[in-house]
């Protein structure tokens, strides 16, 4: 068995793990808002809609958010493993 592979596979799996689970949070999440949005607009609520600095701020935090979470799963594992 090649050493190098082992010392691969758990920055593979947590990167992977962390996409699995992030793109399902965020399909969760969507699936709840779309549904309480469908109901609202059956009752006749208005929604108002985010402004353009709003979704710029929004994906820059989370861009931020995702990148240190996977810094840190990167330094956390090598610190674990060695």
């Amino acid at each position: 068995m090649n050493a190098s592979w082992a010392n691969f596979f758990p920055y593979f799996a947590g990167a992977f793990k962390l996409i699995v689970l992030a793109i399902g949070g965020y399909l969760a999440i969507k699936w709840h808002f779309d549904e309480d949005k469908r109901l609202r607009e059956q009752e006749g609520e208005v929604f108002n809609t985010l402004s353009l600095k709003k979704k710029l701020v929004t994906a820059l935090v989370i861009t931020i958010v995702v990148t240190c979470l996977i810094t840190l799963v990167v330094y956390a594992t090598d610190w674990l493993l060695y």
